[in-house]
């Protein structure tokens, strides 16, 4: 059953995937710039259906190991595209490290799936968050102010609808990808949290898959995870964490999201 988009007057529309708000961060830039563009979370797992035709439409997501979230993924495999096959289609794949096969992977889903191609699209280098591996940079102001210089070229290529050659995704990123991206759903068993847990409910309202229901108080993961670890990143009190890695380790959000906007976004 799909969940029909009403009929509003929008000229563009931009679907993103956030953990820590970077991602919507970009859409947001891009919604400014556009003008009468709506932003759309990935994070939802219904299909859904556009019930009107766009003037462009933009996929906003971070690179997991080396490719597409599962969440994004699902998403761009569910939606109808029927009647926006003429659209001006773009991608923007965000990464820390390498961003492998972040922008093929996309581009060949659209291919397989609704039989269109990508007419541009490019990485964009952010800051590297996934505490869950390594202890964050302390360099997050410059690294912010590099990737906020390379956001406008990226943007003007946009509103100037260029296209671009996308290359073919390579099988040593799919390898490892496909070895990793399976195990993120129940890689919340290894989540703990301690007594510094206030019950704020701020890990449940920043998840952008519903994985975690408050109970007493208290988070429960269902294992539907995504691995985004907004949830460790965004706690107040570093109550949530990943085994027992993760305990020292810096947080990150981006400056210029907060929790309550990512939360109310995530819900539209």
């Amino acid at each position: 059953m799909y969940i029909q988009y009403k009929e509003i007057e929008l000229e563009n529309i931009v679907f993103y995937f956030s953990g820590t708000g970077n991602c919507l961060k970009v859409a947001k830039i891009i919604a400014k710039e556009l003008d009468n563009t709506e932003i759309v979370s990935m994070g939802k797992p219904e299909n859904r259906i556009l019930t009107k035709q766009y003037n462009s439409i933009g996929f906003v997501y971070p690179v997991y190991f080396w490719g597409l979230p599962n969440a994004v993924k699902n998403f761009v495999e569910k939606i109808n595209l029927t009647d926006n096959g003429s659209a001006y289609f773009y991608g923007i794949a965000t990464f820390g490290g390498w961003a492998g096969n972040g922008i093929p992977q996309l581009n060949e889903l659209l291919i397989y799936k609704h039989n269109i191609k990508l007419n541009y699209g490019k990485t964009l280098k952010m800051f590297a968050n996934y505490v869950v591996v390594y202890n964050m940079s302390d360099k997050v102001n410059e690294i912010t102010k590099k990737s906020n210089k390379n956001i406008i070229h990226i943007l003007n290529d946009i509103k100037n609808k260029k296209s671009n050659d996308i290359k073919k995704s390579k099988k040593l990123f799919y390898k490892i990808y496909n070895k990793n991206i399976t195990k993120f759903k129940d890689m919340d068993k290894d989540y703990i949290v301690n007594d510094n847990c206030t019950g704020c409910e701020i890990c449940a309202m920043v998840c952008p898959v519903k994985n975690i229901e408050i109970k007493n108080k208290r988070p429960n993961f269902k294992h539907t995870c995504e691995q985004c670890v907004a949830c460790i990143q965004y706690c107040p009190q570093k109550a949530i964490n990943y085994k027992n890695v993760t305990q020292s380790r810096r947080r990150y959000t981006n400056p210029e999201i907060n929790y309550k906007e990512l939360s109310e976004y995530n819900n539209k």
